[in-house]
């Protein structure tokens, strides 16, 4: 929950697009997938890409305000 609520505020604030957080969870995915059972169990992995992907899901689906603009 803690790197959910950090990322929407980055969008929120214009740091980063949302689709920029996707695409880095996205990749992150990719690269447990290809460890899954090397540096971890398999069970460890499956269970943080769910995790993963859940975030993903989220984040893409977040009604995000517009960036606030700096005074």
């Amino acid at each position: 929950m803690l790197s959910e609520t950090l990322a929407l505020l980055l969008i929120e604030n214009g740091i980063l697009l949302k689709s920029e957080v996707v695409d880095a969870i996205d990749d992150i995915i990719e690269v447990k997938e290809e460890v899954a059972g090397v540096s971890e169990s398999v069970v460890v992995s499956i269970v943080s890409i769910g995790l993963l992907q859940a975030v993903a899901r989220s984040i893409a689906a977040a009604a995000v305000p517009k960036p606030r603009l700096a005074p």
